[in-house]
């Protein structure tokens, strides 16, 4: 299961200090969305549920593209020209290096949902990416031969969608009513006062082991680990949609104690400082929108 697949291969299963060190080398890549094309449209209504997107990334022509691919919470299914692969749920910040032009496609899968849809528990993906076929046997090979026919990446995505509802009915249960509290929870961005395991055992009546074990399954670790990374999102999200505010007012509204609390946590999980996340943000999106990709186009 820790096969390494070169289509978005994020250093799978490399300790953190060495993925950090790796990308001290390299220099300061640029975050993933803001290198070259990226897009997003909603998936089909019978896979929302499932799924929270579909999405390509096509790299600049030219050069080699080192990127941060920076966790959200999510495992996505990918394809590019090296093949059909899991990403699983990432801990830190991983730096792949993409050939020029190359584009990757994809869809996203809620937080929590992968590990039924995989029927592998998340635990060992986490960190890794692997080539479909090891989890989804010859009918994954199928499919990556559909998409690989595809005329345009348009299509390409077309033909994931189609493949991801004709496997919809083999999708094992939703995960536990715990993970869903779980994640509705830490999505809310309680105050950081709070202790996430504690609060969360209290408010849906289930034990610390239990929880534990869910959220390693289902999530790929645990909630403290989940929360730091939405906690992140939200302001990576408030960067893009208030470039002028100030780092103090980001931290605080993300959900940090303070700024020093936002700095240690975002070198933590990026290697970047808050500056510079900022910075780039700022610099491609303006107002921060990721716009639609449309199959039309």
């Amino acid at each position: 299961m820790g096969t390494s697949c070169p289509a978005y291969d994020k250093d799978a299963g490399a300790p953190e200090r060495l993925q950090q060190e790796a990308r001290l080398r390299l220099g300061l890549p640029a975050l993933a969305q803001t290198r070259g094309i990226y897009r997003e449209q909603s998936p089909p209504a019978a896979l929302a549920s499932h799924f929270k997107c579909l999405w390509l990334h096509r790299m600049p022509d030219g050069a080699p593209s080192t990127i941060a691919v920076v966790p959200d919470g999510c495992s996505d299914i990918i394809w590019s020209s090296k093949g059909l692969a899991i990403v699983g749920p990432d801990r830190v910040a991983a730096f792949p290096r993409l050939a020029a032009g190359e584009t990757i496609i994809g869809a996203r899968f809620r937080i929590g949902a992968a590990a039924s849809w995989l029927r592998t528990p998340l635990r060992e993906m986490t960190g890794q990416t692997v080539p479909l076929h090891l989890v989804w046997g010859p009918a994954a090979n199928e499919i990556e031969s559909r998409i690989r026919d595809a005329a345009s990446t348009p299509e390409r995505l077309g033909v994931l969608a189609a493949a991801l509802l004709g496997r919809l009915s083999a999708a094992e249960p939703p995960p536990p009513p715990d993970i869903a509290a779980c994640v509705a929870h830490l999505q809310v961005g309680r105050s950081t006062v709070d202790d996430p395991i504690r609060t969360l055992v209290r408010e849906i009546g289930t034990s610390e082991r239990t929880l534990r074990r869910h959220c390693h399954e289902h999530l790929g670790y645990g909630a403290k680990t989940l929360g730091r990374i939405l906690r992140l999102q939200r302001f990576l999200a408030a960067c893009r949609s208030r470039p002028g505010d100030t780092l103090a007012n980001l931290a605080v509204d993300a959900g940090y104690a303070d700024q020093a609390h936002l700095a240690r946590e975002a070198r933590g999980l990026t290697s970047f400082t808050p500056r510079e996340i900022q910075r780039q943000l700022a610099a491609r999106f303006g107002i921060g929108r990721v716009e639609n990709f449309r199959t039309t186009t």
